[in-house]
């Protein structure tokens, strides 16, 4: 099978590009061919070995040139089918769906949110609102719409319904979380349409499981910004008084406010802020570490630091936001913390540092965890059943039509 993969960036950027490097890797391996169509012009080195890039303007403006290059591809690739990952264009997706059959994979909130988190910025809580008016209220009290502009936030707001009606004519739309589930069916996608797919692939032979009774370092991984929940972090941790190390692997706006934090603090020595690490030396600090914390304040969609724990045997301590409540399991591969509870999230990680036997045992249990729910070849056989689907339901579709047509 040809899969035309549609993307934003081209390059590994983030968790979506994490998950298109994984999958589409073990499509190959399992006999297909993948092609990426991409939008962002400097994306070196790429995801795939066969990729072209195509420029695309900002929504509402028509994606004339893009359509022209996959148009070409089309004909020189032949897809049988596309999967469209983050894609911000709603008339593109229509006119990929009105051409192919399509699998779309919803990595985030933003058809369904106009400020693309589902996050209110200012009170650092999850927002349970439906896209609407109430919208132009929070973009203003919470600053959680991209300023404080009116008609900013109108074309967010009409680029929403735009999403929903552009993913009711993709063939399947697939999620990562029961939380991604609720948004999207909110969004008016039908539930028969509609299906949970864990965005993780865990390939055989697993890295060697390492235990260090000694170790006291807690890892932070990821981009650091207001939501990824860094200061509640430095807060929680500032008040455990037993030895305790913090690496923060990311980088971001947050970088310096942090520091200057961890000062404030008195706990600046205790954290070591080594910037964005490429996959080598994160699977050294996954080996060393004691755990992982994600206190992330907005709803991730599912979470990726997470599991790359888990293959290591190591436990993870989060705030039960989003997606993150569908993998860690409260009390056997880690703790769920109330989301923004500082002292519960402190009370978590003093007691798996105080406990060495306690962390091992979650450790192994998140380790069985890893390689029995994202089984990468598992999830190709659920993702080719998906395309296949697809497939059928297109030339249903295409042979009525000829049918009628000839009636």
């Amino acid at each position: 099978m040809n899969i035309l993969h549609v993307n934003t960036a081209g390059a590994l950027v983030g968790g979506v590009e994490g998950y298109i490097a994984d999958v589409s890797a073990t499509l190959h391996q399992a006999g297909h061919s993948s092609f990426l169509i991409h939008f962002s012009s400097n994306d070196s080195p790429g995801l795939m070995p066969d990729m072209r890039y195509a420029p695309l303007p900002e929504w509402p403006a028509p994606p004339v040139e893009a359509t022209r290059i996959i148009d070409q591809v089309i004909a020189t690739f032949h897809p049988d089918v596309a999967y469209l990952h983050a894609v911000y264009h709603p008339a593109l997706i229509s006119w990929i769906a009105e051409r192919l059959p399509t699998v779309a994979y919803v990595h985030g909130p933003y058809p369904v949110c106009p400020g693309s988190a589902q996050y209110l910025r200012n009170s650092q809580r999850v927002c349970g609102h439906k896209a609407g008016l109430v919208c132009f209220v929070n973009a203003q009290t919470e600053h959680c719409c991209w300023g404080r502009s009116p008609l900013v936030h109108r074309h967010l707001l009409r680029r929403v319904r735009f999403f929903s009606e552009a993913y009711r004519q993709v063939g399947a739309v697939l999620v990562g979380s029961r939380f991604m589930q609720q948004l999207m069916l909110q969004g008016g996608i039908p539930p028969e349409r509609l299906a949970i797919l864990p965005p993780v692939l865990i390939q055989e032979p697993l890295p060697p499981l390492t235990f260090s009774a000694d170790s006291r370092t807690i890892l932070f991984a990821g981009r650091l910004t207001p939501e990824k929940g860094l200061r509640s972090l430095l807060q929680a941790l500032a008040t455990i008084q037993m030895d305790w190390r913090l690496v923060v692997a990311g980088e971001g706006e947050e970088g310096k406010p942090c520091q200057d934090l961890a000062a404030r603090l008195g706990v600046a020595h205790k954290v070591d802020f080594v910037g964005w690490l490429d996959h080598s030396e994160m699977e050294a600090q996954l080996q060393d570490c004691a755990c992982v914390a994600i206190p992330s304040l907005w709803p991730e969609p599912y979470g990726r630091v997470g599991p790359e724990a888990f293959v290591h045997g190591r436990p993870a301590v989060a705030f039960a936001v989003g997606g993150i409540p569908d993998w860690l399991e409260d009390g056997r591969s880690g703790y769920l913390v109330p989301p923004r509870d500082t002292a519960k999230l402190a009370d978590s990680l003093r007691t798996l540092l105080a406990s060495p036997e306690l962390r091992r045992q979650m450790g192994q249990h998140a380790r069985v965890t890893a390689m029995v729910a994202w089984d990468a070849h598992a999830h190709v056989d659920r993702l080719s059943s998906v395309f296949a689907r697809v497939q059928d339901r297109e030339n249903y579709a295409t042979s009525r039509d000829k049918l009628s047509t000839a009636l």
